[in-house]
């Protein structure tokens, strides 16, 4: 846990979590996390922007204290969930004249989440700023990057946006700002595929927003701060823009090793046709599963393809394959191309239900399902061959679309 000046007056509690191997109960993180939170000192007041998950309050109010702040006078909410606001009610407790300052959006599930009065909040709007001598904090919105009360603040005179879940990286580091390490990179693209990919349109024009302001330091709610903002910003672009790379990702879980043989035998011919291809076990270990599809969810940020090879089980896909599927489909990846390969015991309708369990992924063009009744034979293998090459021409086809 660290209190560190990041600007003149601007002051971040950092609270590690690197313990934390799941978030949301969805989301691995391999390398935990942290709940920043942020102090800014004026000539005649001060603010604390956001607190701090509940499990670590003692460790955030310690901090509260190290920062030499004898009176909060605002404390600014800029994201409802509990990893932001948890430890409102005991900093209230120790500065009961703090005005709590939020938008609607904000308070409104304030409301509901941790059961603090709608009364209790100073309400702020889009371009409202709070003064504390000699600068001030101005509001901006960015609903639904990711919930629809998210919030960023500016201070103008060091250029510091407070940009809440914006631009994070569930990422523990002793490091408050981020290097250029391929890792922290990695684990930026982890957290925006499965936080803010859902809403990547919204999330583009945010960020264009950002580049035109033009902030010399982005200070996030996780994850190390960006004092070089052109990194994160034109990782950003890219990941939200339609543009693909050629490579197909490559999901499959194999019960007798039926799937397993088609996946390898996919894989190395999309290979030999010059296409990059990401393989991942569902099934490989117990948790296998959830980790895996973390990363098959990283990996269709930019990826032109996703071929899903699964056993039937029951009548539909193997239910680790139809978690993904799932999962996949509630991330609304922008691949152009979506495909399903399996073999079966007796009888299958995967096809259907894998159609229906990706619905919301309407702009994908869907590949012709390959359905195998037990061991594939060298004929059918063949037909995988096939399938493999004229999925590496469509993905060629793509044209400015590639990266």
């Amino acid at each position: 846990m660290a209190v560190q000046a990041i600007n003149d007056g601007i002051f971040c509690i950092d609270i590690q979590h690197p313990d934390r191997k799941m978030f949301d109960c969805i989301m691995p993180t391999e390398h935990g996390t942290t709940y920043n939170a942020y102090v800014v000192k004026g000539q005649t007041k001060s603010a604390l922007i956001d607190t701090a998950d509940p499990d670590f309050t003692k460790e955030f109010m310690d901090c509260v204290d190290r920062c030499d702040v004898k009176v909060i006078d605002y404390v600014i909410i800029l994201h409802t969930e509990q990893d932001h606001s948890g430890s409102l009610p005991v900093l209230m407790k120790k500065f009961p004249n703090a005005q709590i300052v939020a938008t609607e959006a904000v308070a409104k599930l304030m409301v509901t989440h941790l059961h603090i009065g709608i009364e209790k909040f100073h309400i702020v709007s889009e371009g409202d700023q709070i003064d504390l001598g000699g600068r001030s904090l101005t509001f901006i919105k960015i609903p639904f990057a990711h919930w629809p009360d998210n919030t960023m603040v500016y201070e103008s005179t060091t250029r510091t946006l407070f940009s809440s879940d914006l631009f994070g990286s569930h990422y523990a580091s002793d490091k408050i700002f981020a290097t250029n390490s391929h890792e922290i990179k990695v684990a930026a693209r982890a957290y925006f595929a499965e936080i803010m990919m859902p809403f990547s349109a919204q999330v583009r024009k945010y960020t264009e927003k950002v580049i035109e302001l033009a902030p010399s330091i982005i200070a996030t709610a996780h994850g190390p701060i960006w004092n070089q903002p052109s990194v994160i910003l034109q990782k950003y672009m890219r990941w939200t823009s339609d543009q693909v790379e050629k490579t197909v990702v490559v999901p499959f879980v194999s019960m007798h090793g039926s799937s397993a043989l088609i996946a390898e035998r996919l894989c190395l011919q999309l290979a030999s046709k010059g296409i990059s291809v990401l393989s991942r076990n569902l099934g490989k270990k117990p948790d296998s599963l959830v980790v895996q599809s973390g990363l098959v969810m990283r990996d269709l940020v930019t990826a032109a393809a996703v071929v899903f090879v699964m056993p039937t089980v029951l009548g539909g896909p193997h239910p680790a394959g139809a978690y993904c599927s799932m999962l996949m489909n509630a991330m609304r990846v922008k691949t152009p191309f979506i495909g399903l390969i399996g073999s079966y015991g007796w009888g299958t309708r995967a096809s259907e239900i894998f159609a229906e369990m990706t619905s919301n992924l309407k702009k994908a063009e869907r590949l012709p399902s390959l359905q195998y009744e037990g061991l594939p034979t060298e004929e059918q293998l063949v037909e995988i061959d096939r399938y493999a090459d004229e999925l590496a021409a469509k993905i060629f086809q793509l044209g400015d679309r590639l990266i």
